[in-house]
């Protein structure tokens, strides 16, 4: 079994075909459970469906107001299909679908493509009414443990596997193809009291044609340009207003554009605010999106980094004025706040005008280029599917001369989020450097400008410095900047600016409050384990007093050591599990109910 939904019921799966466009309107009418909307694919990553957006535009008004409605299509098409839906249905997720085959590039302008998209909406204004579905571990074929370090919380995690994220890659298809395992899985995590069937109209023998939608300027304008001798000849960290200082840089000066903009999600920078209105934040993108544009040099790549919902936005704007090549989908989990664990992350890439070749795809590389960084983190050579990053495991695989590299492609699960504080500066939202690596490999040669307008910290300008290529970067905060300017010196220097170091944090990237550093008595875990020993005798979770009254370790270890009551019970809410590979779950033990509801813990003080 691919998934497992706990609590749920499997729904009744109608299938129709639709053969003309008002066939799907007549379909919709009165749809009260889940309807999934199967659209053409495409073999031209850059064309659309025609017409696509009058053929779904009667749907939300058709459907019952608590339908769920699941758009599976091309990247491009999405874009349209949420442009017609956004202002009658609530977005809730971009699921990511992993493809079974690779579709080439056209030509050496863009990144295979590996994957295509599911959008879910709802008629109803609430987060999405879904049951809890977990997927299983993967194991490396190499060690056969997980392929995720899980260290000190195994106690922590079930025993099955991990919750679904939005990025499926354990059940590859192709849209043109069998997508029986998906839809199972929409029909059993929609599985809930409120739905009884989840219809599927399939659109894909549908004669709609195809349209580029490549951008192109006036060929006079790209002649006159392409010869243009690039004005910025230093390095450049400069502290001000990216709106402002970007129209101090010359046109078709720069050749690798990069920006990864706060996501106007109250997050707590020093200097600006997080909380603009979303007209506002969208004019304010808009801006230096297009003084971007402006910079590149023909053929160079803008990339830009959000989450899908404003990715969307994005696109629609960008592709007014520049040429799309890439939707890089990063799977990279963020703070796990919902039952869909977000992880997709968008990376759109939009060249000016016609795309040049790829310099990392038809460069020949060296991989002792750059800083001298490790092989094991080469750039533009993944991590095939299904390799652990432990570091035994990485000398053994190296030993043993067993290839654990993939091909590079649209989608990218190898690079991680920072986890440790030691690899951290004082940034709430800092980029790991091996992305950075990635993409200013990919779109670059040495010697050229890559240019980061919102520069943060400098994890841009510091891998280009340490790529021997030409830096702009322009940072808002004193703080930020003062920090970029002191580990630009470090590589003057010799020293690796992503190096462990030992530094007090006042910055974070989640609600959860940092800890201080400090000495257990008891460990953390048997803490958690002994609050899992009272609920097992309580029969549910245990409040506070409880633990008082039953438990073997003074109440302060827990208030000292934990930054909530749900961390404190986090080993008592689940399973436990075991890293290494030691067969299936069998399906009739998990099953079994809890000795008590894992929901009903209610926000508690210490």
């Amino acid at each position: 079994m691919a998934h497992w939904s706990e609590n749920g019921k499997h729904l009744d799966i109608k299938y129709s075909k639709i053969n003309r466009p008002g066939e799907l309107s007549e379909k919709t009418k009165g749809l009260s459970d889940v309807c999934v909307i199967v659209l053409p694919a495409s073999q031209r990553h850059d064309y659309r469906l025609e017409g696509v957006d009058n053929l779904i535009s009667d749907v939300p008004n058709n459907l019952g107001e608590n339908a769920t409605l699941i758009v599976m299509g091309e990247v491009v098409d999405l874009v349209l299909v949420h442009a017609t839906l956004c202002s009658s249905m609530r977005y809730q997720h971009w699921i990511s679908i992993k493809q079974h085959s690779i579709k080439e590039a056209d030509r050496t302008n863009g990144l295979p493509l590996y994957h295509f998209g599911a959008c879910i909406y709802t008629k109803y204004n609430s987060a999405l009414r879904h049951i809890k579905t977990r997927i299983p571990y993967t194991y490396c074929p190499s060690c056969h443990k997980t392929t995720k370090d899980y260290g000190g919380k195994k106690h922590t995690y079930h025993e099955y596997g991990t919750l679904l994220s939005d990025v499926w890659r354990d059940i590859p298809c192709d849209l043109d193809g069998d997508l029986t395992e998906v839809i199972d899985r929409f029909a059993d995590l929609l599985g809930i009291q409120l739905y009884r069937e989840l219809e599927v109209l399939d659109c894909r023998q549908l004669q709609l044609g195809r349209r580029s939608i490549a951008f192109t300027e006036p060929s006079s304008k790209q002649a006159e340009s392409i010869g243009r001798v690039n004005y910025l000849n230093s390095d450049q960290l400069i502290l001000g207003d990216c709106l402002e200082r970007l129209r101090d840089i010359p046109d078709d000066s720069v050749d690798f554009a990069f920006a990864d903009p706060p996501y106007n999600l109250g997050k707590h920078y020093t200097g600006y605010a997080d909380d603009m209105t979303v007209t506002r934040y969208f004019d304010w993108c808009d801006t230096w999106i297009t003084e971007l544009a402006r910079v590149l040099r023909p053929g160079r790549t803008c990339a830009v980094l959000n989450i899908p919902l404003w990715a969307i936005r994005h696109f629609i704007h960008m592709e007014t004025i520049l040429t799309f090549q890439n939707w890089i989908v990063w799977d990279a989990l963020a703070f796990p706040v919902r039952m869909i664990m977000p992880a997709h992350y968008a990376i759109l890439c939009f060249a000016k005008g016609n795309p040049r070749a790829l310099p990392g795809l038809v460069d020949d590389y060296d991989d002792k280029d750059g800083f001298g960084l490790i092989n094991t983190n080469r750039f533009l050579e993944p991590l095939a599917e299904g390799f652990c990053l432990r570091v035994g495991c990485i000398k053994v695989r190296k030993w043993s001369t067993i290839n654990d590299r993939g091909r590079l492609t649209d989608l990218w699960w190898d690079i991680h989020r920072l986890k440790h504080n030691t690899r951290r500066v004082d940034h709430p939202c800092q980029l790991p450097p091996d992305l950075m690596y990635r993409l200013i490999s990919l779109f670059t040669r040495p010697g050229e400008v890559v240019l980061d307008c919102l520069n943060g910290a400098g994890t841009t300008t510091l891998a280009a410095a340490q790529l021997h290529r030409k830096y702009v970067g322009i940072e808002l905060s004193e703080n930020y900047h003062t920090i970029a300017v002191a580990r630009h010196r470090e590589v003057l220097a010799g020293m690796d600016p992503f190096r462990k170091v030992n530094r007090t944090l006042t910055a974070k990237n989640s609600p959860v409050p940092r800890m201080p550093k400090q000495r257990y008595v008891v460990p953390k875990k048997t803490l958690q384990l002994e609050i899992k020993r009272i609920a097992a005798s309580l029969g549910r979770l245990p409040k506070r007093e409880e633990v008082i009254r039953h438990g073997k370790y003074p109440i302060e270890y827990y208030d000292k050591y934990f930054s909530s009551w749900g961390e404190v019970c986090a080993a008592a809410r689940t399973t436990g599990m075991s890293e290494n590979q030691i067969g299936g779950v069998a399906k009739e033990k998990l099953e079994q109910p809890l000795l008590f509801n894992p929901e009903e813990l209610a926000p508690q003080k210490k």
